[in-house]
């Protein structure tokens, strides 16, 4: 082997050698963040009572996007899944929990160690078509009540519904009712995050102290 092969040789392997140095000294595990058991313990605990009426051929679409969403926006607290809660509203004869009352939510989880509740229903989809001579369209507007409520103290912290609009149109047809509807769905996200981020504590209520002392 030459004399240039071998310097060409000896310095891949040191910089092999130093990357490697790099990559470890990158990668410390003892920089890892891991939560403190009181850090876990101050999440607060939310149910998260989430219902898609749409009722459309595309449903798992729809709910991979509400759910992709409620894993980043709901990442801070500690979620129970509220599909149990859904279900013993429907056996007391509400279906529609967007009318239910208030008191009767909050009746479903008497007992439960749940701070607040975030509820969001996906509603069905309106629809209409615009045709022209030489254009035809589509415009979906997308429905989606939330319900924030305070258990410990109940009340409400937010009450209220998201309605965008969206639309698409083309020269030869061709446009499906899931790329304008899932277009409506970015838009509720994009007004319905803001209000979950501040309308929800982060961290549990604190008890009163009657509830301190009170007898268990």
């Amino acid at each position: 082997m030459s004399i240039l092969k071998r310097l060409v040789v000896l310095v891949v392997l040191i910089t092999f050698v130093l990357f490697q140095g790099l990559v470890c000294a990158a990668f410390d595990p003892s920089k890892i963040v891991v939560p403190t058991e009181e850090q876990e313990s101050t999440k607060a605990r939310v149910a998260l009572m989430y219902v898609n009426n749409a009722k459309a051929t595309y449903d798992d679409e729809i709910n991979k996007k509400m759910n992709d969403n409620f894993d980043t926006i709901l990442k801070q607290y500690k979620i129970i899944p509220g599909q149990r809660y859904v279900e013993m509203l429907n056996k007391i004869g509400i279906n529609d929990i967007t009318t239910a009352e208030r008191g009767d939510i909050i009746g479903v989880f008497k007992g439960e160690d749940i701070d607040y509740v975030l509820y969001v229903e996906i509603q069905p989809f309106v629809r209409k078509e615009r045709i022209t001579f030489f254009t035809y369209g589509i415009d979906i507007t997308a429905i989606v009540p939330v319900k924030i409520i305070d258990l410990k103290g109940n009340k409400y912290l937010y009450n209220g519904k998201f309605t965008e609009f969206a639309r698409d149109s083309s020269m030869i047809g061709g446009i499906g009712n899931k790329s304008v509807s899932l277009k409506a769905l970015d838009l509720v996200i994009e007004k319905m995050n803001p209000v979950v981020a501040t309308r929800l504590p982060l961290t549990r209520p604190e008890e009163k102290p009657d509830e301190k002392n009170a007898v268990k």
